[in-house]
């Protein structure tokens, strides 16, 4: 009993062989071993913010073209709590197109069942009157934004 108090003790009141204390009699404060644990943990809030900063920027950047992709592309939507079952949402593309292809297939629609025979010149002069129409506005959109009249 006396021999392992007496370890404790020397242990507590410093010894100089070599162990590390955990209490000096003399100074009951290790200031050494208090400024090494404050400036290691300034170093380590400093790495973590750092990492938090550069983590969020990247962050920042994939939500943002993520974002944009999900726009003219399209998304997949959760509809349940646990993000199952998902449906897609659909995009400028898909709307763009989607109406498009539905007017060219309704107008083919009507010629065909109105004008019979004739309803395949009459389809390539819908088309024909679409891409020329188109062809002008572009170029009227392209002279504005490019500085003409």
């Amino acid at each position: 009993m006396s021999s392992s108090g007496d370890g404790l003790t020397t242990f507590i009141n410093g010894d100089t062989s070599g162990d590390i204390p955990i209490l000096s009699v003399a100074n009951p404060v290790n200031w050494g071993r208090l400024g090494q644990t404050i400036g290691t943990s300034i170093i380590a809030t400093l790495v973590v913010g750092v990492t938090n900063v550069i983590d969020t920027m990247g962050d920042v950047y994939s939500r943002i073209f993520g974002g944009l992709e999900a726009f003219i592309e399209g998304s997949t939507e959760p509809l349940g709590a646990g993000g199952y079952p998902t449906r897609e949402g659909p995009g400028l593309i898909d709307v763009t197109l989607g109406t498009v292809a539905s007017a060219y297939g309704d107008a083919f629609s009507y010629s065909a069942a109105n004008y019979g025979v004739l309803s395949l010149p009459i389809n390539v002069a819908i088309v024909l009157v679409t891409v020329y129409i188109t062809s002008v506005g572009l170029q009227a959109a392209a002279s504005r934004f490019f500085g003409g009249g």
